[in-house]
């Protein structure tokens, strides 16, 4: 869990630091205490040099007010090491001070928890002499051993509290996060139209959101690819299917000689190619594996093919073709088709009795014009027409999906071309394709 390791690692950054600074008070202090420590035998060592004098060519100990606590840890020596002065109880620093009394300098010397200093004595009124002190380091260890414990409950409870702080401030600043995670994935279950909406990503939240608003953005829209491409394929399937079948039902009614079953076979297997290159096309399109401008396709053969399909249906309305001589697409003929297609079937199924395809071209862009003296479209729909599932108001019969014009709109707008129904006495939609 990310709390989990946003705590642990934020307590385990905070109890290194609070190691690192507990050794250098520590070191600090250590070295502080024995400063002082040397101060004092320095500060007892003057005290004990200003009591050494000469008499008569001999050292001698000026008798000072409390001179048995002086003496409880000094001795003085003359140049030869003989004591002219020692603590009245004889006791086992005796050999150390002894050792120290052949020093040349003053010189430091730790025996067990006593720290002992030997001073040489070289100016007058003693010279030639060596007074050793020695210091009890006992009540300096214990102060250093108190101010290490205290440091380290210290720590201790900075770093508990610290731990308390931390996860309740990770779990505050996490939990819009897990908040704005459930509610993303609620909403791509139920309503991926809805957003956030918190603006341009100011801070780590806010870019989050952003965040999750494009991806919920990018759900939605393959959610209405998919959805729309399922329904193109809907489309395109229902009638010939439904012509395959209405085929198949006449040749059952009676007994049928085998020139003509072999006929209605034909024409079984024509739909059921024309089904196929129309999946191959839609699915081609969906997964970008077909690219509509690539590839080009002669005019007058795409019309000439599209308008014996039609006539092929036995409709009872005069098909008519003009096209100028010579023009080629440059889109691929597969594609061309397939919007050809429905805006046929729209005139068939609207138009009274003619139906006319008019191609020609007109600056770059080959124009294909398909016009039908039927209700045609009104002012205000020319636009509503082109959407998916939308049908104009001759549609009242309830005929069609609404697809066949959005289909051949998006399949134009990816080959670079447009399309655009016109309002005339009749119904017109001109389709324009670049010219190779």
């Amino acid at each position: 869990m990310i709390r989990r390791r946003l705590v642990v690692t934020a307590t385990a950054a905070l109890a290194a630091a609070l190691v690192v600074l507990t050794m250098g008070f520590y070191l600090v202090l250590s070295r502080q205490l024995e400063k002082g420590a040397d101060g004092v035998l320095r500060a007892r060592a003057g005290a004990a040099a200003a009591t050494v004098t000469t008499l008569q060519g001999r050292l001698r100990v000026n008798e000072t007010p409390f001179d048995e606590v002086l003496d409880s840890g000094v001795w003085v020596f003359d140049a030869g090491g003989v004591p002219v002065s020692t603590p009245p109880v004889p006791g086992p620093l005796d050999s150390s001070a002894q050792k120290l009394s052949a020093a040349s300098r003053p010189t430091f010397h730790d025996v067990g928890d006593v720290r002992m200093l030997a001073v040489p004595l070289h100016d007058p009124p003693a010279p030639d002499a060596v007074v050793v002190v020695a210091l009890s380091m006992i009540p300096y260890q214990d102060a250093e051993r108190t101010a290490l414990i205290g440091a380290l409950v210290f720590d201790m409870l900075v770093l508990g509290l610290s731990a308390l702080l931390v996860r309740r401030s990770v779990t505050q600043a996490l939990r819009p996060v897990a908040q704005m995670t459930a509610q993303a994935a609620k909403w791509s279950e139920r309503d991926l139209d809805r957003r956030f909406g918190l603006g341009s990503p100011r801070d780590e939240l806010t870019g989050l959101a952003s965040t999750l608003d494009g991806l919920l953005g990018r759900l939605s829209a393959a959610l209405r690819h998919e959805q729309r491409v399922t329904a193109e394929i809907a489309h395109e399937l229902r009638t010939p299917l439904t012509r395959l079948r209405l085929e198949t039902e006449v040749a059952l009614r009676r007994d049928r000689s085998a020139a003509e079953l072999q006929a209605v076979l034909r024409r079984v297997l024509d739909g059921t190619d024309r089904m196929a290159a129309a999946l191959d096309t839609l699915i081609g399109l969906a997964q970008q594996s077909i690219d509509p401008s690539a590839g080009t396709a002669a005019a007058v053969d795409v019309a000439a093919d599209v308008l014996r399909a039609c006539r092929a249906r036995g409709r009872e309305i005069q098909l008519d073709l003009e096209c100028a001589a010579g023009l080629v697409v440059g889109c691929d003929r597969e594609v061309v088709l397939r919007m050809l297609q429905p805006l046929l079937d729209n005139a068939l199924r609207y138009g009274r009795s003619a139906v006319l395809l008019r191609v020609s071209r007109s600056g770059n862009d080959a124009v294909f014009a398909i016009s039908d003296d039927g209700p045609g479209f009104g002012v205000g729909e020319l636009e509503a027409v082109l959407g998916p599932g939308t049908q104009g108001r001759a549609a009242a019969s309830g005929e069609g999906a609404g697809l066949g014009l959005a289909l051949a709109r998006r399949l134009a707008e990816a080959a670079g071309g447009t399309l655009t129904p016109k309002v005339s006495r009749g119904g017109l939609v001109e389709l324009r394709l670049p010219v190779a």
